[in-house]
């Protein structure tokens, strides 16, 4: 049985996200995180045969045949057009959609349009569902999942959730980089599937470094920019990946003399999935390092634009986490 109830919609900085692919790193043994790329649900066109939705929060008995999940919400945006040539930042609230209950999410799936550059599914307190609103790439709210394809899906671990209280509702922030000649018409969707009660012994969250005081100088040769930051608390990390902008050329990131994260490519970086996870004790560094060309005839310094500014994130899926309401490790340089 399906039933569908619609709600209508009314310093950690934004990022590109979990990418198109993933790598698998290590043996079979231990928890496995597992990402994938999901099928367009229209043969390809313009818009990637993206499907469009009635904007809100929607629900739906079951999870696609797994029996860990009790049901599924859908968060849909309102749609909006982004001209040839444009880039934007838009946000939409949504109100906790899970009936006063907190519960564990093991399952996140999204999808958006070519065109979009990355998703961002913030926490907010409080929020109540509202329309959409112009809004910026430097946002600073808690956050459990970001995507950078157009069509992706992340699974966690069996017994691995990520926790929702009940005083979260959520702030979606989309940026669309339109590099075409025909207008998008855009519109994100986040599903996430809720486990039953029991299934989810542990709970994950977000490692996020990101170096805020990058500064490329001009001159068009290589130019790489390094920062190192402990971790916290005893961890595990599932997957990770990276985030840059136009004119990187390569991201690093190690820890104990291993390579945690390395790729050359600045959009769509592929998720690199451990297997079994990467077990870092508490004040091990992790060292993370972009390298940029600047051709531009100006310094690059930190921001939102993908075209005009530079990043550098490593970022990754990690449990155990120490508080449920603000499950990230967050570190900037």
């Amino acid at each position: 049985m399906t039933r569908a109830i619609l709600l209508q919609a009314g310093r950690l900085f934004l990022v590109a996200a979990s990418a198109a692919a993933i790598v698998s790193c290590g043996s079979s043994d231990g928890a496995v995180a597992t990402s994938e790329k999901v099928a367009d649900a229209a043969p390809p066109k313009s818009d990637g045969g993206f499907v469009y939705e009635e904007p809100g929060s929607s629900y739906t008995d079951g999870g696609a045949g797994n029996d860990d999940v009790a049901y599924s919400v859908t968060l849909v945006s309102d749609k909006f057009t982004v001209a040839p040539g444009a880039e934007v930042f838009k946000c939409q609230d949504f109100a906790n959609p899970f009936h006063g209950q907190q519960v564990d999410i093991i399952k996140h799936e999204s999808h958006m349009p070519l065109g979009s550059h990355h998703v961002l599914l913030f926490f907010k307190t409080g929020a109540t569902s509202d329309a959409l609103q112009d809004c910026t790439g430097l946002e600073s709210y808690p956050f459990q999942y970001v995507a950078q394809s157009p069509n992706f899906s992340m699974t966690y671990p069996p017994g691995i959730g990520a926790t929702i209280p009940t005083s979260i509702g959520f702030r979606m922030n989309m940026h669309y980089l339109n590099t075409g000649a025909t207008p998008i018409v855009a519109q994100d969707q986040i599903t996430m599937y809720v486990a039953k009660s029991g299934v989810v012994t542990q709970h994950a969250g977000t490692i996020f470094y990101q170096q805020v005081t990058i500064q490329v100088p001009v001159g068009g040769q290589p130019y790489t920019s390094t920062a190192s930051c402990d971790v916290p608390q005893d961890l595990n990390i599932l997957s990770a990946d990276s985030h840059m902008h136009q004119r990187a050329t390569e991201f690093l990131a190690t820890a104990n003399g291993q390579t945690l994260y390395e790729t050359q490519a600045w959009s769509d970086p592929t998720l690199t999935v451990y297997s079994p996870p990467i077990h870092l004790t508490s004040g091990t560094p992790i060292t993370w390092s972009c390298t940029y060309v600047n051709n531009t005839g100006s310094p690059l310094t930190f921001g939102e634009s993908a075209a005009t500014n530079v990043m550098c994130i490593y970022q990754g899926t990690i449990y155990p986490v120490a508080d449920v309401t603000n499950p990230i490790v967050h570190c900037e340089k």
